[in-house]
């Protein structure tokens, strides 16, 4: 699906897709001097590129660990990850296919005044949580796909009790979803500039070598009260898990976190915290 093992790819990440989750990790004052803030989704940030000598060169993703840097509060972001295929044309022109979704955690560091959203993300392995479980995409985001009636929902693991940690909530509740979502994409791996806590990703893909894949993640959902007031501790356990309401009875959850089950309908990320 993504050749990950090899390193030559890249790792973007969406800011603001999903009403209030800003303002709940109180990163909303970040994003003020942009010119064309508006409502919606503010931009996107890299959370891996392979380039020589850059922190964003190291590939900060487990399927198991959630590493804790010493004296650092790290909010955990439940999002739904994108396989996908980059296609270059003329100029600075970039195309994505979906490939494939699976759940995805964007832990952060709140970090008051960072002046790139990059440097919050990216802190070396274990950054960043991403399912092992691909469930593929026929075509991509369009009208119909099999992302459209999936939900995603998050727990936190404390003293052996599952809690619900984000708002269980229906992907296509994301504020771009769907072939908007996928030309908003295209359109910021193109064009976006240098501003504020933004970067300019053209310039970014090409000092990479324009890798030919990419792990896009398309926002944090809201929080409930004990997820916006609770940083992760270590001991602490973290699942996210993006599923068919069909298939999977969401009562079920908390306890295929705790197995760290696979089943039909369910992409299912469980992470342990540690101590760096």
């Amino acid at each position: 699906m993504i050749h990950m093992a090899a390193g030559r790819w890249a790792g973007f990440g969406i800011a603001g897709n999903f009403a209030g989750h800003l303002a709940q990790a109180g990163e909303v004052k970040d994003f003020a001097s942009l010119k064309n803030g508006g409502e919606g989704p503010k931009g996107m940030f890299p959370f891996h590129l392979s380039i020589d000598g850059h922190f964003l060169s190291v590939d900060p993703i487990s399927s198991s660990d959630l590493f804790l840097p010493e004296g650092a509060h790290v909010q955990c972001e439940p999002e739904v990850a994108l396989a996908c295929e980059l296609h270059y044309g003329s100029g600075k022109a970039v195309k994505i296919r979906p490939l494939a979704f699976a759940a995805f955690d964007d832990a952060s560091i709140r970090r008051e005044g960072a002046p790139k959203i990059s440097l919050k993300k990216n802190w070396g392995l274990g950054s960043k949580g991403l399912s092992s479980r691909w469930i593929k995409l026929s075509n991509g985001l369009d009208s119909g796909s099999e992302l459209d009636t999936w939900r995603i929902a998050s727990f936190l693991g404390r003293d052996e009790v599952w809690h619900a940690y984000g708002i269980d909530s229906p992907v296509a509740e994301y504020t771009l979803y769907g072939p908007a979502l996928t030309a908003w994409i295209e359109e910021k791996l193109t064009s976006q500039a240098d501003e504020g806590p933004l970067e300019d990703l053209s310039s970014l893909l090409s000092v990479a070598g324009r890798p030919r894949h990419a792990v896009i993640t398309i926002g944090a959902t809201r929080y409930t009260a004990l997820g916006e007031t609770t940083y992760l501790q270590p001991g602490d356990s973290f699942a996210v898990a993006v599923y068919d309401p069909q298939v999977v009875d969401p009562v079920q959850l908390p306890e295929l976190c705790s197995k760290g089950a696979s089943v039909d309908g369910l992409s299912l990320l469980v992470r342990k915290a540690r101590r760096i």
